[in-house]
C-alpha cells in the first residue's frame, strides 16, 4: 500500500519510473543530482536502485492495460481492407497490430484488450498468441470509434487508447504514466488532422482544431489515468442517448469536454509514428507491401478490381439526429403537415397495400398537373428530390464528366457525382451586403472553360436562402446547349413569389433543362419521401429509365396528393412562417457580431464576426438545440432552420447566452 503521499513531482516521478523500468541505465543517467539525492533522502532509492516504497509510490501511475480500437472497415485501403481489417496488414515483415502488442507487452502492458467489428474472426488467433481479450463492437459499421469505448467501458481505467493501424518507429509505451496526455506530431504543411490551436502553462491542450498547418496535431497513442476515465465514461454514458456522439471520433468528444476532460500535449519527433490512410502510404513505406498484397490478393478477379475502384468513393449521407432534440438541422418543416395526411390514411384500402399501383392514370402526376398547369407528360415521380437528382445523375454522367455547382453549397451533389466519377467545378454565390447573390458571370465562364455535363443550380440556395434570378437562369440554359442544367426546387414554396410560370415557359421552349422538387419541405412530408421531376417529355422519356420499375410507395402518393388539395393550409402557414423568419432576422441583427443573411428559404444563413461558429454549434448542441455548419471561404457559418416563435425565441436566448460569454468559449 502506498504510505508515501498522493502525489510526487514528475522530475522525481520520471526518475523512479527509470529506475523501475531500467535499473542499469537509471543508475548510470541519475547517480547523482538533486532528484536522486532527495529520493534517496525519503527512502524511495538506495545504492541498489528503487525501493519498495519507492515502487509503491509508482503503484498509482502503473497503467492497468491498453485498448486497441480495430473495429472500422478502412474503406481507403480497398481491395485489400475487403478481406482483412487494417490492422492485420503486414508492413516490414510485422503484422501492424502484433507490432503494438509486442510494444506494449515490452513496456510492461500485460493486459490488451482489443475492440474488433469488421471480420473479427480473425484477430481471433491473437487471444493465444497474446494473451489479449477480444471484444466485439456489433455497431462498428454504424458508428465511429466512440462505440468501440462504449463497448469496453470497463476496461477504461489507468489506460493507454490506440487505433490498430499506427506504426511507432521505437516503443514509446511505459509500465507508469503520469499524466494523462495526447500523443502530437509537428507538421509545417497542411493536414486534416486534429490540431492543436492552444496549450495552457502546464502543458494541457486548450484548443483543437480539425485541419491546419504549423501546428502540432494528434497522432498515435493517447492515455487516460483513473480520474480521467472515470469522468470520460460518466459523460458518455449521460449523453449516449440525448446527443449524437455516437458517430463521433474520440477526439471529436474529447474537444466538446475539453475543459472536463484535459489532456496534456506530448511532443514526438516528425515521422516517429505513422499513421496508414491508403495503400499507396503502405506502399511508399515498405517496398515489400506490394508482394503481401499479391499474397493476399487476386487481381484478375473482377469483383476485386471493381472493390478498387470505388475505395475512395463515399456516400453521402445525412446526420443521425434524436427525436428529442431541436432539430434546426435538417431544413425539416417544423409547422407540420396539413392535417388531410390522417384522413388520405383512413381512406386506405386492404388493395392499396396488396396490389401494385400500375394503373395507367397516375393521380399524383394528374394532381400536379393541374396546380402546376403543366401537362402530364413534363411531370415525373421519384422517391424525393434527392432521388431525382440521383437518377439525373446516374443517367446522363459519365466518367470523367464536369458538373457545375454552386460553392457555398449541398455536398450531396459531389457525393452523387463521385460514384460516377465525375468531377464537380465550383461556381461562386457570394455574399453581398445583407444577402447572397449568384455569380451568373462566373457559371458562364467556368461553363465556357469547362464544357460541363451538367450545371446544377439550387434556388432558393441551400444554405444561403438566396434566389435566382429568372433571367439570369434562361441566360445561362440558353449559352448551353450541350449541358444539362438541373434547377434544384427543393426549397420552393418559401419565396416571396410563384415560379410556376417561369418552369412551364422554360421547359417549353427548352429540352436541356430540369426541374426538381418535393414534397418534404414546403408540404412537411419528409417521412413519406416523394418528390418529382419537370421537364421537356423527351428528357422526361430518359429520365424514365432509373426510375422505380413498380414506382413510388402508393400509400406517399395519398398522402402527396391531399397535400396538394390542402392549398388554405399552406397558404396560412406560409404566412407564419415568413412572419417568423423576418422577426428572427431581425433579433439576430441586433446582437453584437452576429450577420443573419435575407432568406428565401425556411432556414436563416448566419456569420459570426467574433466567434467560433463550431464551438456556438456545440454549446447548442449541448442544450439540445441542432444546427447546422457550413463553410464559405474558410469562414464557418450556422444554418439554422425556422421553427414556431417559441422555439426561435429559445435559439435567440441561447444564442445571446453563448456569445455573451456566460459560456467559456
Amino acid at each position: 500500500m502506498n504510505t508515501y503521499g498522493s502525489t510526487i513531482t514528475e522530475e522525481k516521478f520520471e526518475l523512479l519510473r527509470d529506475y523501475a523500468e531500467n535499473r542499469e541505465a537509471a543508475v548510470a543517467l541519475h547517480s547523482v543530482g538533486t532528484a536522486a539525492s532527495e529520493l534517496r533522502a525519503e527512502g524511495l532509492l538506495d545504492t541498489s536502485g528503487i525501493t519498495e516504497l519507492g515502487l509503491s509510490v509508482l503503484e498509482k501511475y502503473k497503467v492497468d492495460n491498453a485498448i486497441i480500437m480495430a473495429a472500422g472497415f478502412s474503406g481507403r485501403c480497398m481491395p485489400l481492407s475487403s478481406i482483412m481489417p487494417k490492422g492485420l496488414f503486414q508492413v516490414k515483415g510485422e503484422v501492424l497490430i502484433e507490432r503494438e502488442i509486442r510494444q506494449l507487452k515490452e513496456a510492461g502492458i500485460k493486459d490488451v484488450i482489443l475492440v474488433a467489428g469488421f471480420k473479427s474472426e480473425l484477430f481471433e488467433y491473437l487471444q493465444e498468441k497474446y494473451g489479449i481479450r477480444l471484444l466485439l463492437n456489433k455497431d462498428f459499421d454504424k458508428y465511429n470509434n466512440m462505440s468501440s469505448l462504449y463497448v469496453a467501458q470497463k476496461y477504461i481505467k489507468n489506460t493507454y487508447i490506440l487505433c490498430s493501424d499506427n506504426y511507432y518507429m521505437d516503443n514509446v509505451f511505459h509500465e507508469y504514466v503520469y499524466t494523462p496526455y495526447y500523443s502530437c506530431v509537428y507538421s509545417d504543411e497542411y493536414c486534416d488532422e486534429y490540431c492543436i490551436t492552444g496549450v495552457d502553462e502546464a502543458g494541457y491542450i486548450t484548443g483543437i482544431h480539425r485541419g491546419g498547418s504549423h501546428l502540432w496535431y494528434n497522432i498515435g497513442e493517447a492515455y487516460f489515468d483513473r480520474n480521467f476515465s472515470k469522468k470520460f465514461v460518466q459523460l458518455m454514458n449521460q449523453e449516449w442517448n440525448c446527443l449524437g456522439i455516437r458517430n463521433m471520433l474520440m477526439e471529436d468528444f474529447q474537444m466538446t469536454h475539453i475543459q472536463e476532460l484535459p489532456l496534456r500535449i506530448v511532443k514526438r519527433p516528425a515521422g516517429s509514428i505513422l499513421e496508414f490512410d491508403t495503400l499507396d502510404e503502405f506502399n511508399a513505406f515498405d517496398p515489400q507491401f506490394a508482394d503481401f498484397m499479391k499474397r493476399n490478393l487476386d487481381e484478375s478477379n473482377e469483383v476485386i478490381k471493381l472493390f478498387s475502384k470505388y475505395a475512395n468513393i463515399k456516400s453521402y449521407s445525412s446526420v443521425p439526429t434524436e427525436s428529442s432534440f431541436v432539430r434546426l438541422h435538417l431544413n425539416e418543416n417544423l409547422f407540420g403537415p396539413s392535417p388531410a395526411w390522417l384522413d388520405a390514411l383512413q381512406s386506405i384500402k386492404r388493395e392499396d397495400i396488396s396490389l401494385y399501383g400500375l394503373t395507367r392514370e397516375d393521380e399524383l402526376v394528374k394532381q400536379l398537373s393541374s396546380v402546376l398547369q403543366i401537362s402530364e407528360n413534363n411531370i415525373f415521380i421519384h422517391n424525393g428530390s434527392a432521388e431525382v437528382i440521383k437518377s439525373i445523375f446516374s443517367i446522363l454522367l459519365n466518367e470523367g464528366d464536369n458538373i457545375l455547382v454552386p460553392n457555398p453549397g449541398w455536398s450531396y451533389y459531389k457525393g452523387v457525382a463521385d460514384v460516377k466519377f465525375a468531377k464537380c467545378i465550383q461556381y461562386s454565390v457570394k455574399g453581398e451586403g445583407n444577402s447572397y447573390e449568384y455569380d451568373i458571370d462566373d457559371i458562364i465562364k467556368k461553363a465556357a472553360l469547362y464544357a460541363p455535363r451538367i450545371i446544377v443550380i439550387t434556388t432558393p440556395h441551400n444554405p444561403t436562402g438566396c434566389l435566382a434570378n429568372y433571367d439570369d437562369m434562361e441566360k445561362v440554359i440558353y449559352q448551353n446547349p450541350n449541358s444539362v442544367v438541373l434547377i434544384d426546387e427543393a426549397y420552393w414554396g418559401y419565396g416571396d413569389d410563384d415560379t410556376n410560370e417561369f418552369e412551364r415557359n422554360i421547359i417549353k421552349k427548352y429540352n436541356n433543362v430540369i426541374i426538381s422538387r418535393t414534397f418534404s419541405k414546403f408540404y412537411g412530408l419528409a417521412g413519406i419521401r416523394i418528390g418529382y421531376g419537370v421537364c421537356s417529355y423527351p428528357m422526361r422519356k430518359i429520365i424514365g429509365l432509373d426510375l422505380p420499375s413498380f414506382g413510388e410507395c402508393g400509400l406517399s402518393r395519398k398522402l402527396a396528393v391531399a397535400a396538394l388539395k390542402d392549398d388554405t393550409y399552406y397558404s396560412e402557414q406560409k404566412v407564419k412562417l415568413v412572419e417568423v423568419r423576418e422577426w428572427f432576422i431581425q433579433e439576430l441583427a441586433k446582437i453584437s457580431g452576429v450577420k443573419p443573411f435575407l432568406s428565401a428559404s425556411n432556414f436563416v444563413f448566419v456569420r459570426l464576426h467574433d466567434a467560433d461558429a463550431g464551438k456556438v454549434q456545440a454549446y447548442m448542441e449541448e442544450n439540445n438545440i441542432l444546427v447546422r455548419l457550413f463553410a464559405d471561404s474558410d469562414t464557418l457559418y450556422l444554418r439554422i432552420t425556422i421553427g414556431p416563435k417559441d422555439l426561435m425565441e429559445r435559439v435567440v436566448y441561447q444564442l445571446k447566452r453563448v456569445l455573451a460569454d456566460t459560456v467559456p468559449m
